[in-house]
């Protein structure tokens, strides 16, 4: 049975590149036209299945969602068909994890401790562990995972090491009364592969090329929560993840397939593939490449296997706090549209975030998912983050 707990690490296995030959090209002689957004590839429709009407495979039927039987059967679907964007990697090896402890600061209000781990996949997990002051195994605290962004420097942003940085999720939640643990994702801060800049994913894809990065760094995330649960400080019936860009989108896959998250926040994490012109943004040929290979084979023949805001659907009845600039020109990048009008981009991602609304509406939890935008870009303002513990303390109960 597919599981949030066990997808990642069993799954379906997937067509290896070899027995397909690897990813196709197109000569670059033949003529082609550059589209503007919205692109011609439709959003998936969470709320709506399509199935046969008779017994033979004849006739075919529309069903809407609209109660918790016909949402199982969709997220069966959607299980199914996400395999196709992250892959199949290697079963964790689940040895003991004997982190050892590098060096521990103290800070205002917090204990910050150096540590590192194994993954279970063949390398090291590295990071930091934040214990507040006061904290004691006969009250264990609610802990958070702190997923970091697109920054060179890792992890280290979230703590206050790198100034010019202001989004210091674990500092502010350490401080609120949180046990938090920030780790390195793959190819970012001291995980970086030699000979290659930071995000550069060319030396994974060589060890695992039936897996996706994606896949790497929620096992990578199931691992720290492993971590986390060790601890007697740390009550397992109450984590949490946060995250913005990078860490809002690793918030909801890892809250997708993890079911002992709680709560989760994504800050700038969420832009639908179907309904842009910048599908290939997360399965690009080069540097920073996300999903899946295959991923974009099914891209080239216009269709998405499994867009990105059906896996955030995935967490559902889990509290999800969701927030977005609708002006965020990291997903609508001016390089690939003319115009620097945001109209068409954010009325995709408007309709995948009404369709998630909906799967909680169905689960009869409307107020489990809260969506907030703004007119700005790529950011997290300060008052959308306080709002964001505040509801982290609402669904976890802050220390």
């Amino acid at each position: 049975m597919f599981t949030r707990r066990n997808f990642l690490k069993k799954g379906v296995a997937t067509a290896s590149l070899s027995a397909i030959g690897g990813i196709s090209a197109i000569a670059e002689d033949c003529p082609f036209k550059s589209l503007s957004a919205p692109g011609p590839i439709p959003l998936n429709n969470i709320l709506v299945d399509y199935q046969q009407e008779q017994f033979r495979g004849y006739g075919l039927k529309k069903v809407t969602i609209c109660d918790k039987d016909s949402w199982e059967s969709k997220r069966l679907n959607i299980m199914k068909r996400a395999e196709l964007v992250i892959g199949h990697g290697p079963a964790p090896d689940n040895k003991p994890f004997n982190a050892e402890m590098l060096a521990e600061t103290q800070r205002e209000g917090y204990l910050e401790k150096k540590l590192q781990f194994p993954s279970g996949t063949g390398d090291t997990i590295n990071g930091y562990l934040l214990v507040p002051d006061g904290t004691s195994i006969s009250s264990p605290r609610p802990a958070i995972l702190g997923l970091h962004g697109t920054r060179k420097e890792g992890c280290r942003i979230l703590i206050g090491h790198v100034p010019d940085y202001p989004r210091i999720h674990a500092k502010d939640l350490a401080q609120r009364g949180y046990v938090v643990l920030v780790v390195d994702v793959i190819t970012g801060g001291e995980r970086i592969y030699p000979d290659y800049g930071s995000y550069d994913t060319t030396e994974f894809y060589k060890k695992f090329p039936d897996w996706s990065a994606m896949g790497k760094m929620v096992a990578d995330h199931q691992r720290a929560l492993d971590y986390l649960c060790s601890l007697d400080i740390v009550d397992g019936e109450r984590l949490g993840c946060i995250g913005h860009s990078l860490g809002g989108y690793n918030s909801f896959f890892l809250n997708a397939f993890e079911p002992r998250i709680k709560a989760a926040v994504v800050s700038c994490g969420l832009s639908p593939m179907g309904g842009s012109n910048t599908p290939y943004q997360f399965a690009r040929n080069t540097w920073f490449v996300h999903l899946n290979l295959i991923c974009r084979e099914y891209i080239r023949a216009g269709m998405i296997p499994c867009d990105f805001h059906e896996i955030m659907a995935l967490g559902a009845p889990t509290p999800m706090f969701n927030y977005s600039g609708m002006k965020d020109a990291t997903y609508f990048p001016l390089i690939a549209n003319k115009e620097e009008d945001f109209a068409a981009w954010w009325k995709t991602v408007d309709e995948a975030l009404t369709q998630i609304a909906g799967v909680y509406k169905t689960l009869g939890v409307p107020g489990n998912f809260e969506r907030v935008e703004n007119d700005e870009g790529h950011g997290f303002p300060d008052e959308i983050m306080q709002k964001a513990y505040k509801f982290l303390d609402k669904h976890l109960g802050r220390a």
